[in-house]
């Protein structure tokens, strides 16, 4: 009687196994539609690393700045991750003997606002050294890049205010003997200007600068340049007609000029016209006279050689 019973009871089952193997099939190709949906990966890089650490202490060094960081989950997850949403924050509450701790990243310090889950990062360790907190007041330099036109001059920065408080480590305080603005270009500036630009904080470690801007002045002036002119000739200056008979020597001189370097670059010795007056001179008489050079506005005579020219006046 009792295998009697099992006997039947194995039939039905036996009637069933095309029943559980449709469900185990089916079971298995809904777990692999989900699995798509959820096993996408996707990494983000660069995202920032903030450290909170205990008051009156700073950092001073970070073994790296950002960390590349691997997601998996679905389409709808990961194409809601954002570099500017994401940033790791790691607490440090407890400070070892010599100030320097090794952190294992993990998702515990992502703070991520989507349902993607982190599964690696890269690099997946970082190293911090702490130190106190001091503070300095530092002497500011004003960095620069370029350069003005040719001609132009930089003649002086004036920088508001001159210093500013700076908060940091100890250690990194300590080597400082000044601390620098954002590099204001100077290219193409052609006159005196005055902007407003932040101070240059190092990325490396935590520094703040109280104020965090200044002012800066730029005053430019022309730069002034030398030249010499040689072989020019030199006319002479009638008051009558015909003209009277002038021998003079030399008939050429040289020519010194100074002024603003972008004029001077511009003359031309042919566009020099000098010359002697010889107006009011009697006959059968001799002279020296100077010479006289028209020449452009911002432009001065330095000297010629020579210096006078000798006239001859003989009928």
């Amino acid at each position: 009687m009792k295998n009697k019973h099992l006997s039947k009871r194995w039939k039905k089952l036996s009637n069933q196994r095309w029943l559980f193997l449709l469900c185990f099939i089916l079971g298995f190709l809904s777990w692999q539609a989900i699995r798509r949906n959820i096993s996408h990966e996707m990494t983000i890089s660069d995202i920032q690393i903030e450290i909170n650490i205990p008051k009156n202490w700073a950092v001073w060094e970070k073994s790296i700045q950002t960390v590349n960081v691997e997601f998996r989950g679905s389409w709808e997850d990961l194409r809601y991750l954002n570099k500017e949403q994401l940033r790791m924050v790691i607490p440090v509450k407890e400070l070892t003997a010599n100030n320097q701790i090794k952190i294992k990243l993990s998702d515990a310090y992502l703070k991520n606002p989507t349902r993607a889950k982190a599964i690696s990062f890269s690099p997946a360790e970082m190293i911090i050294k702490l130190d106190q907190k001091h503070e300095r007041f530092l002497p500011v330099k004003v960095a620069v890049k370029g350069a003005p036109p040719s001609g132009i001059e930089l003649d002086k920065i004036i920088c508001s205010p001159a210093t500013v408080k700076v908060i940091g480590a100890r250690h990194i305080l300590a080597g400082m003997e000044n601390i620098y603005t954002e590099p204001i270009p100077l290219k193409g500036r052609q006159r005196s200007f005055k902007t407003s630009v932040p101070i240059a904080l190092p990325e490396a470690t935590r520094i703040a600068a109280s104020p965090d801007w200044v002012s800066v002045d730029f005053f430019f002036v022309q730069r002034n340049a030398t030249k010499q002119f040689k072989n020019i000739p030199v006319k002479i200056l009638y008051s009558s007609a015909p003209p009277k008979p002038f021998l003079i020597h030399p008939k050429t001189i040289s020519v010194t000029l100074k002024g603003e370097q972008q004029r001077i670059e511009k003359i031309l010795p042919e566009n020099l016209f000098a010359y002697i007056d010889c107006s009011d001179l009697s006959e059968n008489s001799e002279y020296d006279l100077s010479v006289n050079i028209n020449l452009p506005p911002g432009v001065v005579l330095v000297k010629t050689t020579p210096n006078v020219i000798h006239v001859t006046n003989k009928k």
